[in-house]
């Protein structure tokens, strides 16, 4: 490789140079933080000790949400900086660039995590290192699991123990996945646009934890903009004519916004007013158990609920999973919750009227599974989303002596981010609103919450043997308690 010339601009420097085990950069459209991610996988690669043949190996998979994603815009990048027959060779069916320079190869891994089946592959990679391009779209969980692939390749079979590396903290010797001198070389960084207020990606980039470094751009309209050199003039001044302010707040100034790829769902929900500002404690009596919104299928989440005396809905927490069986959630998610926060009190689950069907594998249904747990559970009396969107509508629109009917404990930390925007109506490329709420990694725990709402609001049907007013459920005994 040669002929490449990259001098990063001092808001980029910092990250490319970083060798904190995660390291995420945002900020504006054209700010080069993506060129700078590229960048670090040869700053990083050539970092790498070398292997008995005397070649530094290493392997970085380069994530991204589609495979139209990567075909369009991260793939092509890569190839201005890394030209194929120059830098190295682009294998375009097995979406993959072999990196070779000096005595330096790269294996770049292209994956769009289209699927299950995608996420499957990616998480049984033996990798050096990761990259999350707009990881503000990446999965909070593929971002987790993820960074238990790195660190596996080389191994230390291909790179072997030298003497003056030592002995890790548990005696074990030094060798595989590290530097010239004998430190762990595993890393995982990401570019990206700000992400939306009150979400996973938000909460890390302000609380990062200690192995992280977190880098934020200025504004491309201000002084300290020092990647403007290289786009055309005035840019974003152009770029922000006719744009509304939170379109300019978030790819303009690099500021936390909500979503603009569509409508929220429950546009009335806000965190100030249905946000409680302290710790909500239940009231454990046989007259008011707890009423657990649960869906279903391979992501089960559950909102834990109660009316109080007051005729409010109090929500006192959530939990949502990510390709989990219904058994599994009630054993790692379900029970220890209510266990831990809950004991004592009664509790009726109100389910997915979906659940009641039984599976080809053990001719169960869910609703069996729960029963036999030892829980009381009820279906909801439809899966209609219009009815269900209009159950929790109503109960964010009511006021009890000029506060909320509805209110919710700051610890939810799937519901919030839900209801803030998270779970939505897609945009259509016309500029229309898709029908029904897209299907996201905010849904479950929504339409979770929204059983539960539809049952407190109204009267449910228990086991199709007719119908019980909220009163009537209010005397069920809890059961499933260990």
């Amino acid at each position: 490789m040669t002929g490449i010339v990259y001098d990063p601009p001092p808001s980029v420097r910092g990250f490319l140079l970083s060798t904190s085990f995660l390291s995420l950069i945002c900020g504006p459209v054209g700010s080069t933080k993506t060129t700078g991610a590229i960048m670090k996988i040869a700053y990083h690669a050539q970092r790498m000790a070398a292997c008995r043949d005397g070649v530094r190996r290493s392997r970085a998979i380069w994530v991204r949400n589609t495979r139209e994603q990567l075909r369009d815009t991260s793939i092509p990048d890569v190839l201005k900086w890394f030209p194929d027959g120059q830098a190295g060779i682009y294998l375009k069916s097995e979406y993959k660039f072999l990196l070779k320079f000096n005595d330096v190869e790269c294996e770049i891994l292209f994956r769009g995590l289209d699927d299950a089946n995608d996420i499957r592959r990616l998480l049984s990679l033996q990798a050096s290192f990761a990259i999350l391009d707009e990881f503000r779209e990446i999965h909070p969980g593929i971002f987790e699991n993820i960074q238990g692939r790195l660190g596996r390749y080389p191994d230390k079979m291909m790179v072997p123990h030298r003497p003056e590396w030592g002995v890790d903290s548990k005696g074990d010797p030094i060798a595989g996945c590290v530097t010239d001198d004998g430190k762990p070389n595993m890393h995982l960084w990401g570019a990206s646009n700000p992400p939306d207020r009150d979400t996973y990606w938000e909460e890390f980039l302000s609380n990062p934890p200690a192995n992280a470094r977190v880098f934020m751009q200025p504004s491309g309209l201000s002084s300290n903009a020092d990647w403007v050199k290289y786009l055309p003039s005035d840019y974003y001044e152009n770029l922000a004519d006719g744009k509304s302010q939170d379109w300019v707040d978030v790819y303009i100034h690099a500021k936390f916004g909500k979503s603009l790829a569509g409508s929220p769902v429950h546009p009335t929900f806000s965190r100030d007013f249905h946000v409680a500002k302290a710790t909500l404690n239940p009231i454990r009596s046989a007259e008011y158990p707890l009423l657990i919104g649960m869906d279903f299928g391979l992501n089960p989440s559950i909102t834990i609920n109660q009316i109080d005396p007051r005729g409010r809905l109090l929500t006192f927490a959530d939990a949502t999973s990510d390709g989990m069986g219904a058994m599994r959630f009630i054993q790692t998610k379900l029970r220890p919750l209510l266990a831990n926060r809950f004991s004592g009190a009664p509790c009726l689950i109100i389910g997915d009227p979906a659940g009641q069907q039984r599976v080809q594998t053990d001719e169960r249904s869910v609703f069996d599974i729960l029963r036999q747990e030892g829980f009381r559970v009820v279906a909801a009396r439809t899966n209609a989303t219009a009815a269900r969107t209009a159950a929790l509508d109503t109960w964010l629109a009511r006021q009890l002596d000029g506060g909320p009917a509805h209110l919710i404990d700051p610890c939810c930390a799937a519901l919030i981010p839900a209801l803030k925007g998270g779970y939505r109506y897609k945009r259509k490329k016309d500029g229309e609103l898709e029908p029904t709420p897209e299907k996201n990694l905010h849904s479950h725990i929504a339409e979770a919450h929204q059983y539960a709402c539809l049952h407190a609001g109204g009267p449910t049907i228990a086991g199709g043997s007719g119908v019980a007013q909220r009163r009537e459920v209010r005397r069920v005994a809890s059961t499933g308690w260990t």
